[in-house]
């Protein structure tokens, strides 16, 4: 799974995730005259749940596997629309790249519905 997961992130590195900074382990680096000072990385606020749902639904309704009458916030990934093991990768990688976070293997085998990842993402300290 992670072969197919990897070899999905290759065929999409077409097109960049713009993503916001926010945080990170270095914080911000500054330098006055000869000194450089640095901040402490500032925690990024989560992101709404309405905002995330909304960008969620937009980007299954993208996917071309999957039918856009078929998505809704309750809907399953295997009843309702209908995903294989391959398209639920599909699924995955393109979550991560929208939002800018790693869904561990073991956490993406647990995500059966567009409310379970909707929750999952907008429970994520580092979503963006």
């Amino acid at each position: 799974m992670q072969a197919a997961r990897n070899a999905i992130r290759l065929l999409r590195a077409s097109s960049p995730h713009p993503s916001a900074v926010c945080g990170g382990e270095g914080g911000l680096l500054y330098a006055v005259g000869s000194r450089a000072f640095s901040q402490p990385a500032v925690a990024c606020p989560a992101l709404e749940k309405q905002e995330v749902t909304d960008r969620v639904l937009d980007l299954l309704r993208s996917i071309p596997s999957i039918d856009p009458s078929k998505v809704s916030p309750t809907a399953s990934f295997k009843n309702d629309m209908q995903l294989d093991m391959l398209d639920n990768v599909d699924v995955m990688v393109a979550v991560e790249e929208e939002f800018a976070v790693d869904i561990p293997n073991s956490e993406a085998a647990k995500i059966s519905t567009t409310a379970h990842l909707i929750d999952y993402i907008a429970g994520h300290p580092q979503a963006k």
